[in-house]
């Protein structure tokens, strides 16, 4: 594939992820658990990494965080810094599984899910001073296990079809 080629399937990828993350930055959330959120805008960093490599994966994440909290109006507000937090952790963990595991899409998805929410953990106790609100990782763990599956079928079903 030519540079020009992969660029512009990168840019075209950080599109849709800032798309992703706006539309869900607007679906409320039933369930009353600060912080839970399906993650949809992950699908696009997982085709990021599958598709090309880590590198691919990360610029279309850090992308879809700066150029959505800028679109949002809260660019290095505490969202931002929960966001970006949380999506650098799990997607040098991603990248990590991805390359020394034998892990499917499936366990890569958890694996940056349950890091995504330690991730913000680390931000909020940092930002807040607050080390109670840690009392809610395991709850969010929990729930990330799922979302991780759903988020990693997502990503190979897209896959398949692009591929």
């Amino acid at each position: 594939m030519s540079r020009t080629k992969r660029w512009i399937q990168l840019a075209m990828l950080s599109a849709l992820a800032i798309l992703f993350h706006m539309i869900e930055a607007m679906i409320p959330i039933p369930l009353p658990i600060p912080g839970f959120k399906l993650g949809l805008a992950n699908i696009v960093g997982l085709i990021a990494l599958y598709r090309f490599d880590g590198k691919a994966m990360l610029l279309v994440n850090v992308l879809r965080v700066l150029i959505a909290s800028l679109l949002r109006g809260i660019i290095f507000g505490t969202p931002f810094w929960l966001s970006i937090t949380g999506v650098l952790l799990s997607s040098f963990l991603a990248i990590w599984a991805k390359k020394h595991t034998p892990l499917s899409v499936y366990g890569v998805s958890m694996v940056a899910s349950v890091f995504h929410c330690i991730g913000q953990m680390i931000a909020v106790t940092f930002i807040y001073q607050q080390y109670l609100m840690g009392a809610l990782l395991p709850l969010l763990m929990v729930l990330s296990i799922p979302t991780g599956i759903l988020i990693g079928y997502l990503a190979d079903q897209v896959q398949r079809r692009i591929a």
